[in-house]
């Protein structure tokens, strides 16, 4: 009898936690929402967008009116067939960031006639702008796209998780050195989603376009991260130096975010439990990563200040 009541206590156990798993999995939705209402922005647009322009530019795009062109609709299209494949990517995405996980609804809000072609807001909303997707990628229906599309929102996602990352590390980024590194975590966790082949190592090596692109970004990279450490009153123009670039513009200029995620590639080596515990290292991963990939003059630079900073 005793042992008839542990085994029924055992499958009501069981029968709880399938019945919870079941529940949290039905409240993991990626919703999509069209945020074009009588050829203009609505008012969700308009809020996701207010941080991201000033006061003015936002003012001027409110009152613009204009159909939505046939290349929109395809990117609109493109997206919304993708909706269920998104959701089931979620809890893959999720593997870098041990304990961490969405397990509300998403939504997927799409706008146009804006330059920056994803962009996450707040904690549960990736935005897409079909003009500028069209503007930077040409045609929906191109094959290349449909798996573009796909890395780019697996990169706004993992923004979402470094978020709730962050939030549920209490980190506080005390002074700007702390800003600028924490920018390269995040933006290279995610640009680390959006690679294509081309960026990514072969076997132990760099591929021949991160390493090209390299000869180019590493000693930007040496030098502002040693300059971050070493200056403490930084002008604002001095810090806007830093900043351009680091995770903006062209790919190939982005100093910060692309070695990074070229970086995390190097070290997943095809499986993302090994980037747990650079995640969870937060900012401080940076220097770790450079000390460890950074090559040549620029290793030696970087090696140079982290022995003087040492002492």
């Amino acid at each position: 009898m005793k042992n008839h009541f542990i085994y029924l206590g055992l499958s009501l156990l069981f029968f709880s936690c399938q019945v919870a798993n079941k529940t949290q999995d039905l409240n993991k939705k990626t919703i999509l929402h069209f945020a074009v209402n009588d050829d203009q922005i609505t008012d969700a647009w308009k809020k996701v967008l207010k941080n991201r322009m000033n006061s003015g530019k936002l003012d001027s795009l409110s009152m613009v009116v204009k159909p939505v062109t046939r290349e929109e609709i395809a990117w609109k299209n493109l997206i919304a067939s993708k909706i269920q494949k998104w959701n089931l990517f979620r809890d893959s995405l999720s593997i870098p960031f041990e304990n961490i996980s969405l397990n509300d609804s998403i939504t997927i809000l799409l706008g146009y006639n804006g330059r920056d072609d994803a962009f996450s807001y707040k904690d549960k909303t990736v935005c897409f702008d079909v003009t500028a997707l069209y503007n930077s990628y040409g045609s929906a229906d191109k094959e290349v796209n449909s798996n573009r599309i796909d890395r780019i929102f697996s990169h706004e996602f993992t923004h979402l998780l470094s978020k709730k990352w962050a939030q549920k590390s209490k980190l506080k980024l005390q002074s700007f050195k702390d800003s600028v590194l924490w920018e390269c975590a995040y933006e290279g966790i995610g640009m680390y989603r959006s690679l294509s082949s081309k960026w990514l190592p072969v076997g132990d090596s760099l591929s021949a376009t991160s390493k090209r692109t390299f000869n180019d970004l590493y000693p930007k990279f040496t030098d502002n991260i040693i300059r971050i450490h070493s200056e403490k009153d930084l002008t604002t123009r001095e810090k806007k130096n830093v900043h351009q670039n680091l995770s903006r513009g062209s790919m190939k200029k982005k100093w910060g975010a692309l070695p990074v995620a070229v970086w995390l590639a190097s070290e997943a080596k095809g499986n993302d439990k090994n980037l747990v515990k650079w995640v969870n290292k937060g900012p401080s991963a940076i220097v770790e990563l450079a000390e460890k990939y950074l090559t040549e003059e620029n290793k030696k630079a970087f090696d140079a200040f982290l022995m003087s900073h040492k002492n």
